[in-house]
């Protein structure tokens, strides 16, 4: 009988739809919404990008769960979103926090987090750090430096 309840439990919990959260404000409402419907890199949104990405670690059968999606305020006009996806490792559970950051008057979205790199498109990603300083021409010797 404990086990049955036990499985049932444990159905329920893996199996619930996740849903939002969100607070009773409408504009946070669409800022979740501009995250969830925003194009993601090799798939038409980001909702169907993480969907899919879970939906591969289940087939693997690797343990994974993902939870709710979260929207807290940021600034006038500005929301952070958020979900976290877990995944069972070696020896614990790793977290993988996609996060960004949303301007519902400006109608911007920035990423906040290197998972949720991993999804947006790459034009849309800031740019690296020292990245004027990094480039493939091997820079000039002068002659007075010269080996030699």
């Amino acid at each position: 009988m404990i086990v049955l309840l036990g499985a049932g439990v444990f159905a329920y919990i893996a199996l619930k739809p996740t849903k939002p959260i969100v607070p009773a404000d409408p504009i946070a409402a669409e800022a979740l919404q501009m995250v969830r419907s925003h194009p993601a890199r090799q798939f038409p949104t980001i909702e169907q990008a993480l969907t899919n990405a879970v939906k591969e670690m289940k087939q693997k059968g690797q343990p994974v769960r993902r939870g709710d999606w979260r929207v807290t305020p940021a600034g006038p006009d500005t929301y952070m979103v958020s979900v976290v996806i877990r995944e069972k490792g070696f020896s614990q559970w790793i977290e993988r926090d996609y996060a960004w950051r949303v301007n519902v008057k400006k109608k911007w979205i920035r990423v906040v987090t290197l998972p949720a790199i991993g999804i947006m498109p790459f034009h849309e990603l800031p740019p690296l750090p020292h990245s004027r300083e990094i480039s493939l021409v091997p820079p000039v010797v002068s002659e007075e430096r010269r080996p030699g």
